[in-house]
This record gives C-alpha cells, sequence and structure tokens, in this order.
C-alpha cells in the first residue's frame, strides 16, 4: 500500500491505499489517538445491555431477521454523542476516499452508524453492503476499529473478496482476496459492491472488554436538493 500523511500533528492521520485493484480498499490510521479510543471503550461498557443479536435484511421482503449462521455478533444502532465526531471525520475524507477508490460520485453524506461486538467464536459471512432501495444508495462502506491495548482477541480478519483476472489457456484464475486486520485506532473503507466477510474471531477469555469492537457506517449517495424532506 502507499501512505500520506495528513499534516504534523502530534498523532498524524496516515493513509494507505490498496496497490491491488481486484481489491479496492483505503485504511486510514491514527485517526482518533488513545483517548477517544478509551472514551469508546468506557462508552461500549456502560452500554454492554443494549447490545442485541445483529441481523440480516432478507433482500426479497426487506425485512430484517436473525440468522446467526450467517451473522452471529451484537450490535446497536446509532452511536450516541460519538455519532458527531465519526460522521465528521468520515465527512472530512470522502473525497479523499473516493479519489482513492476510483468512485465517480458529485455527492455523498455519512449515514446509518452501527456500534459492532464480536466475541469469542463470532463472525459475519462473505455478503454485499448494497440494497435495492433508489433513495439509500450506498456508496462507500467504513469500518473503524477501537480497542484495549493489548488486544484480548485474536482473528477477526476483514475479509475483502476481489475480482478474478482473465482466464489464461482457457482455465480461470482464482478470485483474489486481502484480509485487513482490526487493528484500533483505524478505518477501513471499501465500495460497498465489493464481497466482503469478517472471519472468526478469537476471544478466549470471555471478558467483555476482551470483544472485537467496530463502528461501520456508510457514504450515501445524496439526495438531490428537491428530493430532501423539509
Amino acid at each position: 500500500m502507499s501512505s500520506t500523511s495528513s499534516g504534523a500533528t502530534e498523532h498524524p492521520l496516515r493513509m494507505r491505499v490498496s496497490p491491488d485493484a481486484r481489491c479496492p480498499h483505503v485504511v486510514f490510521e491514527r485517526v482518533f489517538g488513545p483517548e477517544r479510543v478509551a472514551a469508546l471503550l468506557d462508552y461500549v461498557e456502560a452500554r454492554r445491555e443494549d447490545f442485541r443479536p445483529a441481523e440480516i435484511r432478507r433482500r426479497a421482503s426487506g425485512e430484517g431477521t436473525v440468522d446467526t449462521q450467517r451473522r452471529n455478533h451484537l450490535q446497536i444502532r446509532g452511536l450516541g454523542a460519538f455519532e458527531d465526531t465519526l460522521g465528521g471525520f468520515v465527512r472530512s475524507i470522502a473525497a479523499r476516499m473516493l479519489d482513492a477508490l476510483h468512485l465517480a460520485e458529485p455527492a455523498v453524506e455519512p449515514r446509518e452508524f452501527d456500534l459492532i461486538a464480536y466475541r469469542d467464536g463470532d463472525y459475519f459471512r462473505a455478503h454485499i453492503d448494497t440494497s435495492e432501495v433508489t433513495d439509500k444508495v450506498r456508496v462507500v462502506s467504513c469500518v473503524y476499529y477501537f480497542a484495549a491495548a493489548p488486544p484480548g482477541f485474536g482473528g477477526g480478519s476483514l475479509r475483502l473478496h476481489g475480482f478474478p483476472t482473465a482466464p489464461v489457456d482457457r482455465r480461470p484464475e482464482p478470485a483474489p482476496h486481502v484480509d485487513v486486520p482490526p487493528e484500533s485506532d483505524t478505518l477501513v473503507a471499501f465500495p460497498s459492491w465489493l464481497r466482503h466477510e469478517v472471519l472468526p474471531v478469537h476471544a478466549p477469555s470471555g471478558a467483555w472488554r476482551d470483544s472485537r469492537f467496530a463502528i461501520n457506517c456508510w457514504l450515501h449517495r445524496a439526495r438531490p436538493a428537491a428530493d430532501t424532506p423539509p
């Protein structure tokens, strides 16, 4: 990956762009710093009882349902006081993300914020994030990771499934994949149409703070002004 820096600060933001166009993604490091990570850990501790089994959406009906064979982890919708902070950060780097991912979108906005906890053995099978809903077009999927230092879990990498190369001598080449580790205080962004999964997490202690915590959010195609509710 190539890297850039946001400037000379105490914890300068770093951006790494995947060199493989078949698995497009970008990683931002040192996003908020250790104090904000600690505050988020306190927040998930305080809201532990609010987490519920994550649902999948049935494409045919649009209804949500729990299916632990496909998606097995806990979730809270919304971030409370942290939503403005993460939304503001994602908004500030949106143009850089779109450029790095070669996505031509005239206007995007961060929407949908989910707080996620993966415990020992949890996972999310391969899927895509797009939907058929025309007024909710996900363009970029963003995942921000935060964890105690040192982390009390292993595994849980984000696996991005890329596009296969052209056949050679009529033999199809296997599709590539990239495993992105869930490193604390990093944000990973990739096109929402890219197939991806979360590999099983290993957190044998069973302690809540040893879970793999993340925040999911999406850059949506911005609605035209005429479609925006008053």
